[in-house]
């Protein structure tokens, strides 16, 4: 049970990494081309500030949520061997 918590947590925190990188790329390819296209101060004044805060919790829970995830591996690992002992009939898997 251990292992496939361990093999999820490896693979979503890149999955959410690189989620949240293309996403901040797309918002700020598509934020630049529609000032380049438009050419509107006012459009720059209007929109700076909710584009600076989409930016910052883009780039939070893509370093956030892996960072966590990582996290919890680690510490699966490091207690499921115990707890596989505690547990009647549960044996533990050689480490590779």
């Amino acid at each position: 049970m251990f292992d496939s918590l361990v093999h999820w947590l490896e693979r979503a925190g890149p999955l959410v990494f690189w989620t949240c990188a293309i996403t901040l790329l797309a918002i700020d390819a598509a934020a630049i081309a529609v000032v380049i296209g438009t050419k509107s101060r006012a459009l720059v004044n209007r929109w700076s500030l909710p584009l600076v805060i989409g930016n910052v919790l883009i780039v939070g829970a893509g370093t956030a949520i892996p960072t966590a995830m990582y996290v919890t591996k680690v510490a699966v690992q490091a207690f499921a061997p115990s707890v596989a002992l505690s547990v009647p009939g549960a044996e533990v898997a050689p480490s590779p």
